[in-house]
């Protein structure tokens, strides 16, 4: 008898997309702002981020719209970029309408900002880092003085001789306070 070789069909997962280019350099010129930006972005978080931009290079790509190469993600740094007069800048081109783009920019700018910040957690992090460095990642001395916990109001001086009374709290003179007390005694 003959030993049959049975061949098993196996079930094959479906063909994966091909993936997509995380970002291509292109010119920063070749790029267009969205027109209706409502995030201000001029003068010194352009200064701020092309600092950085210098000292780190591109750590997150520009996001356009494929079809337009209209911004939706990285205006400021499109910006620095000019300034920097940068050859060529990433950016990751996404293929979706510009009423999703536009959406996409609101939530790109507006979302990072409602995450708190671990006060103590950042203030040990950044006593890690002189004045220059601190700068370079946006936190002048202003912005760091502001992470020292308040201290707590210390409480009105009071006298010696003021007294208040004991059902409504406001001040009364020694005299209107025994002549108070002596009413309240009934006497």
């Amino acid at each position: 008898m003959k030993a049959a070789t049975a061949t098993k069909k196996r079930a094959s997962a479906p063909a994966a997309p091909p993936p997509e280019l995380a970002a291509e350099w292109v010119k920063p010129d070749t790029l267009k702002p969205w027109a209706k930006n409502p995030r201000k972005n001029d003068g010194e978080p352009v200064n701020k981020v092309a600092e950085s931009i210098r000292r780190f290079g591109f750590a997150a790509p520009i996001v356009a719209r494929k079809a337009t190469r209209e911004i939706i993600a990285g205006h400021t740094r499109w910006k620095a970029a000019l300034k920097l007069a940068l050859e060529s800048v990433p950016v990751r081109f996404i293929d979706i309408s510009e009423h999703e783009a536009h959406l996409l920019a609101l939530a790109d700018n507006r979302l990072g900002e409602l995450a708190d910040w671990d006060v103590p957690e950042l203030a040990s992090v950044l006593a890690d880092y002189d004045g220059v460095e601190s700068l370079v990642a946006g936190w002048d001395d202003a912005a760091v003085a502001a992470l020292e916990p308040e201290e707590p109001a210390s409480p009105k001086p009071t006298r010696k001789d003021e007294n208040h009374c004991p059902h409504c709290g406001r001040y009364m003179s020694e005299r209107l306070m025994a002549a108070h007390g002596k009413r309240a005694a009934g006497k």
